[in-house]
This record gives structure tokens, sequence and C-alpha cells, in this order.
């Protein structure tokens, strides 16, 4: 008897150490395999014309660009595709955004192992899934991840997720090893925002993150 061709799964996400991860992960897997890695924007649609998957994994931040914009591209040249977004972002308003663009999941990067593959092979069967550990969509409202929010204090998502952890207390070491970037991205990063928002020391950067509900 032949064996069942396993799926071919393509990652794209613009930290290394996560991207090989998954990787390692879905590669002891029989059924599913990588058939590439991609780390920037601009390689994913002739990445995809050359590996020609089954399913991408797709993140939401990759290097300042949109990932559910990107899927919704994606989908345009490649209708036949499968797109699950994997991200750190628990934002109601992203999830609808995912599901409005035609995706086909959204999952945490918290999710367990076998949540992850669980949900992997839902989707490749042709359902959808949708996390339900993301809060409520009702609160999209209050979102303070939204456009506007972002847009009218010129902050990215990658930056508004560091003011969070920040107010979590994390330094720079911890926020770098929580979400996989390098300390000297994430003191980069932590530049750029006390510059846009004017301040200059960490305490100043808690007020306001409590001010806006971060």
């Amino acid at each position: 008897m032949q064996p069942v061709p396993a799926f071919r799964i393509l990652l794209i996400d613009d930290h290394r150490l996560f991207n090989d991860g998954v990787k390692s992960l879905l590669n002891d897997q029989p059924d599913l395999m990588v058939c590439g890695q991609v780390f920037q924007a601009s390689e994913v649609l002739s990445a995809i014309q050359r590996t020609n998957p089954d399913l991408i994994l797709l993140d939401i931040n990759l290097q300042g660009s949109n990932g559910i914009d990107l899927g919704k591209t994606i989908l345009g040249h490649y209708p036949d595709l499968r797109v699950l977004i994997l991200t750190m972002y628990s934002q109601p308003k992203l999830l609808d955004e995912t599901r409005k663009a035609g995706l086909h999941g959204y999952l945490l990067k918290d999710a367990t192992t076998h949540e992850l593959l669980q949900v992997i092979r839902e989707i490749l069967g042709g359902n959808t899934y949708f996390d339900t550990n993301v809060a409520d969509l009702s609160s999209t409202a209050d979102n303070t991840f939204s456009d506007r929010f972002a847009q009218r204090l010129n902050l990215t998502f990658r930056e508004l997720e560091i003011v969070s952890l920040i107010k979590e207390g994390l330094n720079n070491e911890q926020i770098a090893e929580r979400i996989h970037l390098s300390i000297e991205t994430v003191k980069t990063h932590r530049k750029n925002i006390y510059f846009k928002l004017d301040i200059s020391k960490a305490t100043d950067l808690v007020r306001f993150a409590i001010e806006h509900g971060l």
C-alpha cells in the first residue's frame, strides 16, 4: 500500500526561533511536513509558488507588515490554500478582521502542542477555527489595539505589545524571551516608543499604559 502523502505546510513568521520550533514539531508528525520557511513578507508569494503548500501558518506582525492583509492577498492569488493566523495578540478586533478577510483560523501562540495540531488538521479537513480564548467580540469597541488608537499614537502592534509587557514589569531580557526577539531589537523598539510618546523613563510609560487601559 502506498503511504498517504503528508500535508505540506509553509511557515511565515519572522521570529526565527519560533519558526524553527514549529518546524521541528510539525515534521515529527507523519501526516504533516514543513515545505518551507519564510521570514519576510516580500518573499511569501514566491515561496508559495516554489513550495506548493496546502496550509500556511501566518504571523500577524511581519517586520511591519499586516499578516491579515497578507493572508487576504495570498487567497486572492491562491484561493484553494488554507491560511491559519498564529499570533500572540489576544485581541477581538484582530480575530474579527481575520474572519472577515476570509482566512480559515486564528490561534494564539500560547496554545498547547495538542491544540495546534488539532487546529491544523481541522483546517486541512475543510473546517475553520477561531480561538475561543480570545475575549468576546462584543468588547471590540473598547479594544485598545484598534486602528484609531494605534494611528493616533503612531505605534505599531509590536510597540503596543512591548508597552503592555513593560507594564507587567518585564525587563528587556524578559521581553525578548517572551516575544522571541533579540535584546537589541527590544531596546530599539523601546527607544522608538519613548520618542513617539515623548517620555524618558519606564515609570512614565507605565503611567501612560494605565491611563490608556493597556
